[in-house]
């Protein structure tokens, strides 16, 4: 019934439409408003998706059961007020027995092969029968800051205190997990409208939302570690290395992995000296900057207490191995890659990304454990604000040769084909 309108009456009525809008929506530039549409279309798509799926698995992960990573977060949640710092300290194989095998006849099926492969069930004194402590890789301290318990605090409180079962805080967990990653999307889908839309965002943004949502699906809380990243990462374009500072401490009490990114936090403290920001200073930056510091002081503090467990833990890192022909010839590949990509960021002069390519080279040959999904959360980089196209290639080409070339990753992760069969 539009096309009889005058280019008049259709402006008179694209204002209308603006001023029944509400006021923040209105103060949204196109490319927010065309982020925020996608995030929540996405969200909400995955969110139903996920609340009336059928699991076959009680766990509810992709690879039915074979990742436990949610609810072993939330189970360490409901740990932490009984064992206190000693969760980063001792083992809790250690520190609790397991179950026999006439308590676990009491214990729901759900919850009896415990954290699965690398798991088990612990009895921990005054929980309740039905609800013991099911956790994965219990031979080690718990290797996350934080933030992980206090993401997850809320359904832990409601598995331990009500009848909820645990393949309903699975559930509740992943759920949660996907409106988490979509705040991180919604940084992607911005920077992507923000840009030209050409070939290079569309592959960019191919990877980032497959991992993305792979990942979260399979039980990965890593993917809402990439919001206080990417703040970062657009901060430190605009050169306001307070906040971009601020942002990078909060993302590290998220997640440890955020250290693959320190040249970020390094950055912005030089553009805050070269600024001379002490000129400046006002209450609210005194408090930003305090806050700054109680995040990096914890994150440092749990990192130190873990730091034994860290230096002892199994070595699968194929840089690491190098026993065979083929491992030796791996490794060369990935330095051709970081020569290659070193020679790019050089021509392009993003100083930054130099120093952050030469950081992860580091990171990938010191670290002990190293797994493909580690690098989920670098993809805030690949997506990152950049001096030109080039720069943003040479990161996309780096992170896609080093999952081809260590793990032997496909590009595509096989995410959709897994919703099929799991229908």
């Amino acid at each position: 019934m539009f096309t009889d309108l005058s280019p008049p009456t259709l402006a008179h009525l694209r204002a209308d439409l603006l001023a029944m809008q509400p006021r923040w929506l209105r103060r949204l530039s196109r490319p927010q408003r065309k982020a925020l549409l996608f995030t929540l279309v996405s969200c909400l798509g995955w969110s139903l998706w996920n609340g009336f799926r059928t699991y076959e698995q009680p766990w509810g992960d992709l690879s039915k059961g074979k990742f436990t990573d949610h609810f072993s977060h939330m189970n360490a949640a409901r740990l932490f007020p009984h064992i206190g710092l000693d969760i980063w300290r001792v083992p809790i194989a250690k520190k609790y027995r397991q179950l026999t095998y006439a308590e676990l006849e009491a214990v729901p099926p759900e919850a009896q092969p415990g954290g699965g492969l690398f798991g088990g069930v612990f009895y921990v004194p005054g929980w309740p029968k039905d609800k013991p402590l099911a956790i994965g890789w219990p031979d080690k301290t718990r290797m996350y800051p934080p933030g992980d318990m206090l993401l997850v605090a809320p359904i832990a409180v409601l598995y331990h205190y009500t009848s909820l079962s645990l393949s309903g805080a699975c559930r509740m967990l992943l759920g949660w997990f996907i409106v988490l990653a979509h705040l991180g999307l919604f940084f992607f889908f911005l920077n992507f409208f923000e840009s030209k839309g050409s070939g290079l965002d569309w592959l960019i943004g191919f990877l980032v939302y497959s991992h993305v949502m792979y990942w979260t699906l399979e039980g990965f809380y890593d993917a809402v570690a990439i919001v206080p990243l990417m703040v970062c990462a657009r901060y430190l374009a605009r050169r306001r290395g307070l906040a971009a500072g601020v942002a990078f401490c909060v993302g590290s009490l998220l997640h440890f992995r955020v250290f693959f990114h320190v040249p970020w936090a390094f950055w912005a403290v030089g553009i805050l000296i070269k600024d001379r920001f002490w000129r400046r200073l006002r209450p609210l930056h005194v408090a930003a900057i305090l806050f700054a510091v109680v995040c990096a002081a914890v994150t440092l503090l749990v990192f130190w207490l873990d730091w034994e467990s860290l230096k002892s833990v199994y070595v699968n890192n194929p840089l690491r191995l190098a026993a065979t022909p083929h491992d030796k010839a791996m490794i060369w590949n990935f330095k051709v890659v970081l020569a290659v990509c070193a020679l790019g960021f050089l021509v392009s002069r993003a100083w930054l990304d130099l120093l952050s390519l030469a950081w992860l080279g580091f990171v990938a040959f010191s670290l002990r454990e190293f797994y493909y999904w580690h690098l989920l959360i670098s993809t805030a980089w690949v997506a990152a604000p950049a001096r030109c196209s080039l720069v943003r290639a040479v990161r996309l080409a780096f992170i896609l040769s080093t999952i081809a070339i260590l793990f032997r990753d496909p590009f595509a992760p096989e995410w959709l084909w897994m919703m099929v069969e799991g229908k």
